[in-house]
């Protein structure tokens, strides 16, 4: 397994990580411990149902900052823990299981072609839904210890903690895991004791509510939920759906389907589709699920699902995932860039240090986004450091509104998922998945020379500090980490003026993956308009 790798260094300091190649990173996220059994050629390819996991960076340093650089302001995007099955998934992967048993029933596992299926005679889920499982608390309790560890010179300042959800409706898994990431943040231990189920971790001592808690009501404005985009909410037929049909037919039901009805021969096995999707989409949910946190220990058995299908199954699957995501909550829907819009408001004003404006129509809050209690901008002697919990299908928006994993469109033709393409959404917004957007001061170009520094520093292994005081020709630049991976900035949407010919030095911020704080906002002038926005009502 890689390892996960820290956020940034604290303000005013430039922390760097001895270790810094992905593969040799410390392990303060939890990733090791929380992947550890989990077979790599399943679980990074499950798309928004599997955990996150440390993505390989290609761009170095790929931990802390360039040397002579310093983190100013982290803004963490982040998906909420592992659940379990929503309620509609819930009832839809009952009756494909049901097709199962019925299939099987009068066949012994010795006459089936591959006996080693049997197993699915057998196959339930449990009726508990959408609540955040243990595994998932103890996701994000990693999570914000790792922040914590990474920013330890600072963390007399609380971070500003914001969710979504309604805890008086049962939906609150985003806000559970908003606690269990502030839990992890402040230095406790996790809850002693041994967890199970949903209602244990809910009920477990020191847990704190996050700041600011949106609803998800009706018509309520909630830049982590957006649900006030009419035209969104009216799309007919649903795209994700549609995109995931289109692929089924061609790829999932030819090749997987095929497959699985003759080694579960001579039974009549005959599956749509959905129903293979509603199957393997098993292995994470049984696995992750039925997990046990012991004193912060983890413990849990791989379910018999992830094995019953082959590599090359799991790459389709996980396209099909990513291809759903791509029509739905992607650049795909036509609108994305007003469904991303409203937060992306909320980061423009975090990374000029000005206040949104609230007069344009978006999904921004006016009421909590024009107060300094509610919406504080970062200081030094405030908050420095933003956790946002949301849903994938509003991190999907917001990455494609922001200009992340820009790329080839995803088409649904026959193997479609050969095909190069940068929106995979296991890499995107998996369970707990993260986009880390950070503000940095430089003192000078991170040269070459110094990265190459940077790289024969690799042998150490204690994580040093500097001080950046006294610097001169500061200037501030952007760098965004999504589940580890520094995002390149070199041709991309949101780093506008590299699609030219910048200088020598502008080239070596780039391949460092720090774009111009100038250039960022250039490229998100336009979430201060109303003009994607009106699309919603058009």
């Amino acid at each position: 397994m890689t390892k996960m790798q820290l956020l940034a260094a604290p303000l005013l300091l430039t922390a760097f990580l001895a270790t810094v190649a992905s593969s040799a990173a410390l392990d303060i996220d939890g990733d090791d411990e929380l992947n550890w059994g989990l077979p790599a050629h399943v679980f990074y390819h499950l798309g928004q149902y599997g955990p996150r996991f440390a993505v390989d960076s290609q761009i170095e340093p790929a931990v802390a900052p360039p040397l002579g650089c310093h983190v100013v302001f982290v803004n963490s995007l982040e998906r909420h823990g592992v659940r379990h099955f929503t309620s509609g998934a819930y009832k839809r992967t009952v009756a494909s299981i049901s097709k199962l048993h019925t299939a099987l029933q009068g066949f012994k596992d010795s006459e089936l072609a591959d006996p080693a299926l049997g197993f699915f005679r057998n196959l339930t889920v449990s009726s508990t839904t959408d609540s955040l499982v243990p595994y998932g608390a103890l996701q994000a309790y990693y999570s914000g210890r790792s922040t914590r560890e990474v920013y330890r010179k600072q963390s007399h300042l609380l971070p500003f903690i914001r969710a979504s959800g309604d805890e008086s409706l049962g939906n609150d898994r985003v806000i559970v895991t908003a606690k269990y990431w502030r839990l992890g943040f402040s230095g406790a231990n996790f809850p002693s004791g041994s967890f199970t189920r949903s209602q244990q971790i809910r009920q477990a001592p020191g847990l704190q509510k996050p700041d600011i808690v949106f609803s998800e009501r009706s018509g309520q404005n909630n830049t982590l939920d957006v649900k006030t985009c009419t035209n969104a909410g009216h799309l007919s037929p649903d795209l994700e759906d549609a995109a995931q049909e289109a692929y089924g037919e061609s790829t999932i039901s030819p090749v997987i389907g095929r497959r699985l009805a003759s080694r579960l021969a001579p039974a009549k096995v005959d599956l749509t589709y959905a129903d293979i999707m509603h199957i393997m989409g098993l292995c994470s949910f049984k696995t992750l699920s039925n997990a046990n946190i012991t004193n912060g220990k983890l413990q849990l058995t791989v379910s018999p699902v992830c094995g019953a299908f082959n590599a090359t199954e799991w790459k389709i699957y996980g396209y099909a995932n990513s291809v759903g995501k791509y029509a739905g909550a992607g650049y795909g829907n036509p609108y994305y860039k007003a469904l991303g819009q409203g937060f992306l408001r909320e980061l423009y004003a975090r990374l000029d240090g000005t206040a949104p404006p609230l007069s344009d129509p978006t999904s921004l809050n006016s009421t909590l986004g024009g107060q300094v209690s509610t919406f504080p901008l970062p200081s030094s002697k405030g908050h420095l450091i933003y956790f946002d919990g949301s849903h994938d299908n509003n991190i999907g928006p917001i990455a494609a509104a922001f200009g992340l994993f820009d790329g080839p469109a995803l088409t649904t033709g026959a193997h479609a998922e050969r095909n190069t393409h940068a929106w995979d959404f296991a890499r995107i917004a998996p369970l707990q998945g993260k986009i880390v957007f950070e503000k940095l001061i430089c003192a000078a170009p991170p040269t070459r020379r110094t990265l190459g520094s940077r790289r024969r520093q690799r042998s150490q292994t204690a994580l040093a500090v500097v001080d950046a005081a006294g610097t001169r020709n500061q200037q501030a630049y952007v760098r965004v980490r999504a589940n580890a991976a520094v995002q390149n900035p070199e041709g991309a949407p949101w780093c506008p003026t590299s699609r030219r010919h910048p200088n020598t030095d502008d080239m070596d911020y780039l391949q460092q993956g720090l774009c111009p704080l100038e250039w960022v906002l250039e490229a998100l002038s336009w979430v201060n308009t109303e003009d994607e926005w009106a699309k919603c009502f058009t």
